[in-house]
């Protein structure tokens, strides 16, 4: 294979002649897993692979590979692989079984036919619905049995609300048992909350901030993160057919908590995109420097947001599905709005920093779009704070899809309101806008 950097050698392996003579080691002429060149050169012949069969990558990502309809295939197939495991898209099952027959001629491989489980998510569609489900339903649930929780009585919300964890609850010296079940704790949690579960994303950028010393106020607020795990360990993401005017339409919320972290007073970042009325998305973590206001603070949070949204843009583009208006990224604070519209050099912006005005750049090109959104309806709050359990379980409904925020149905709503109904998603309460006739409302969360 390609891509190999550097040599490798390693002990002669057991039942080779060579294998009790230490005075003899084995060159590696390939890759063998473990190396830690290994996964780079495999994906570099996959690449190499995928691209004399005609395929591109697409957008900024370079995993994910498209091959256009034409020649020996008539419809365009999708690729993406993570290591050794891929996932194939066509509209045609027969070109499908052509191109992976193909595929299985350069690589020694598997045909495990149409997915149901990818990298630990279970994957469950209703066609007749037009919806799709993911969930780690077995993952989370491994999970609980390691840490003996399976029995444990659910709670409903992953931390207490309000509240905060610090270094002050941190021991001088750390108690090795108490520290190895932390650890795992915590390190078993970031894969839920990369994979499926933005609702514990907040907790769980608050407990990786102790994994080193962690003390026993620490182990108790990981061990109810798992109590609601155990509450909602068969929950997932649902994405479904909203209708043609949000079809594929990316949708984002953001948010900050200004100056939160009792330890450093740095705030809070939370985002969250949603695309055909599930996250595909988010994110919540504490800032690189300390802000001055509120207002800062979420212009930071409105600017990281962005960056996402030129990744998904291309991503989405090079699917088929280009947005042709600047993305909505729902925000509940009118002075950052302002400050990203209108660039003006003024006492209270002047010294933030430069990589942070790229947002005004997005705006003014036309590919964000700032909306005013009350704190109440902004999804990204449960990312950046502990909530109440009213407020959490509504704005979890919206990351889960099984409730659409109002924000998805704004600019259209006769249209939009009947196809989600038709697919018994929760509608929230109606809100009626000032500037809007007493007849036309919105849908509101």
């Amino acid at each position: 294979m390609e891509g190999v950097n550097g040599r490798y050698f390693i002990n002669p392996p057991p039942g080779s002649p060579d294998a009790n003579n230490k005075d003899i080691v084995y060159e590696v002429l390939r890759p063998l897993y473990g190396n830690p060149s290994s996964p780079r050169a495999l994906h570099k012949t996959m690449d190499a692979f995928f691209k004399s069969e005609g395929f591109d990558t697409i957008g900024f990502e370079e995993s994910v590979w498209k091959r256009v309809g034409g020649g020996k295939y008539a419809e365009d197939i999708y690729v993406s692989a993570h290591v050794d495991d891929c996932l194939i898209a066509c509209k045609s099952k027969d070109i499908m079984a052509a191109f992976k027959k193909e595929i299985l001629t350069r690589f020694i491989g598997t045909d495990e036919g149409e997915v149901t489980e990818y990298l630990g998510c279970e994957l469950i569609r209703d066609r007749s619905a037009k919806s799709a489900t993911i969930v780690q339903k077995g993952y989370a649930e491994r999970v609980l049995k390691t840490f003996g929780m399976w029995d444990c009585k659910p709670c409903a919300t992953p931390l207490d609300a309000n509240s905060r964890l610090s270094k002050a609850d941190c021991p001088q010296v750390v108690d090795p048992a108490l520290h190895r079940r932390y650890r795992s704790i915590v390190g078993c949690l970031s894969y839920l909350v990369n994979m499926t579960r933005p609702d514990l994303a907040f907790a769980y950028s608050q407990l990786s901030k102790f994994v080193q010393y962690p003390g026993v106020v620490h182990l108790k607020a990981a061990e109810r993160v798992l109590q609601y795990l155990r509450g909602t360990y068969d929950q997932g993401i649902t994405y479904c057919d909203l209708g043609a005017e949000v079809k594929n339409k990316l949708i984002g919320w953001v948010d900050s908590d200004f100056g939160s972290d009792p330890d450093t007073r740095k705030s809070m970042t939370g985002y969250l995109m949603s695309l055909n009325g599930g996250a595909i998305s988010w994110r919540s973590s504490r800032q690189g420097g300390v802000t001055l206001s509120s207002s800062e603070a979420e212009f930071v949070a409105a600017s990281q947001a962005g960056q996402e949204v030129v990744y998904l843009r291309e991503l989405l583009k090079g699917f088929g599905h280009p947005q042709k208006k600047p993305t909505e990224i729902w925000e509940d604070n009118a002075s950052c709005i302002m400050m990203s519209e209108n660039p003006t050099n003024r006492d209270r912006s002047r010294h933030v920093d430069v990589k942070v005005h790229y947002l005004r750049d997005l705006v003014r090109d036309g590919h964000v779009k700032l909306v005013k959104c009350a704190g109440t309806q902004n999804v990204s709050d449960a990312l950046t704070k502990s909530l109440a359990r009213p407020a959490f379980e509504k704005h979890r409904e919206h990351m889960w899809g099984t409730r659409v925020p109002f924000s998805a149905f704004f600019s259209s709503v006769e249209t939009k309101i009947a196809p989600v109904m038709a697919y018994s998603i929760k509608l929230p309460k109606f809100i009626s806008f000032s500037n809007l006739s007493r007849k036309t409302k919105c849908a509101g969360g």
